[in-house]
């Protein structure tokens, strides 16, 4: 951004919002304040102006002239009698007012040390530009809701883990409310001391980092016993992998493919072993050494 006759804005010299819908700060470095320059701030913003790294003035949406005997900024230089070019370095930094959401997200553990991974979603609007300028730090142009969210995210985490730490697998869901509510009463009681108001709070998810146990959880939410669950999941996974025994897993029954059946070159295969002896049978098993039995179409002698 540069200067354009003396007005000093957001708006560039091609007529570009340099305040994105994601930009919390937009910074307009080393302004060159003469007599008649003049601030726009537009709706949504505030103004915060900073000489030598001390804020020394803070403007509401609207046009104001820099150097008016009521101005905030015009009586700092009074102090040294100075007029026409400020020698100082000044800086004008518009930071929005309007709402925005951030996610922040990580992974804990519960009581049982299972891995669980979270995202949460917090909305949030600056209400004290001055407190959250002098709270945070960016070395660029622009400081972002990225930004903020890297800034918020060890908060955000210690408050998760406070609750979930002590909960079973079992009892995470049931206790769910009481992750909200720790993480927006930690969350509220930090951004007052930035300047940020906190809108609202909500977990959006808050799952089993492993993808199996994710699976089962989420079987078991279906109505389904744990073993019925296990099941499923080992099912899902031989259906990936074109495992004909899939199904059987499913249903719990044995795959017994033919091919590797005992019986495979046995006459009536697996119903003839599993049909009942009859009367001739026993009595040729009982008969002695000089009795012989019939086994795949050859006669065996037993002698």
């Amino acid at each position: 951004m540069s200067i354009r006759a003396q007005v000093i804005s957001t708006i560039d010299e091609k007529g570009i919002d340099q305040m994105g819908p994601d930009d919390l700060i937009v910074k307009y470095h080393s302004v060159d304040v003469r007599t008649r320059s003049r601030l726009i701030v537009y709706s949504n913003q505030k103004a915060v102006v900073r000489i030598q790294g001390q804020i020394q003035g803070v403007f509401d949406s609207g046009a104001h002239d820099l150097q008016t005997p009521a101005n905030p900024i015009s009586q700092f230089f009074a102090k040294f009698q100075y007029a026409g070019n400020i020698p100082w370095e000044v800086e004008v930094l518009f930071a929005s007012t309007a709402r925005h959401e951030a996610r922040s997200e990580g992974i804990t553990q519960t009581k049982e040390l299972v891995p669980m991974r979270y995202q949460v979603a917090y909305y949030f609007m600056i209400t004290d530009p001055v407190k959250f300028i002098n709270s945070v730090q960016f070395g660029g142009f622009k400081y972002t809701v990225e930004d903020f969210k890297n800034y918020v995210s060890p908060i955000v985490d210690q408050a998760v883990s406070q609750v979930l730490n002590l909960v079973s697998l079992n009892e995470v869901y049931a206790n769910l409310h009481k992750i909200t509510d720790a993480v927006t009463a930690s969350l509220r009681s930090f951004l007052d001391e930035v300047g940020v108001h906190l809108i609202t709070c909500r977990i959006v998810r808050l799952e089993p980092e492993d993808e199996t146990m994710r699976r089962v959880v989420q079987f078991m939410a279906l109505g389904l016993d744990v073993n019925t669950a296990i099941r499923a999941r080992l099912a899902e996974i031989m259906a990936q992998r074109s495992d004909p025994a899939a199904t059987n897993m499913m249903l719990g029954v044995p795959y017994y493919p033919i091919y590797i059946l005992p019986t495979a070159g046995i006459p009536g295969g697996l119903q003839q072993l599993t049909s009942p002896p009859t009367q001739q049978q026993t009595q040729q098993s009982q008969g002695g050494s000089s009795q012989s039995s019939q086994f795949g179409g050859f006669e065996i002698s037993r002698g």
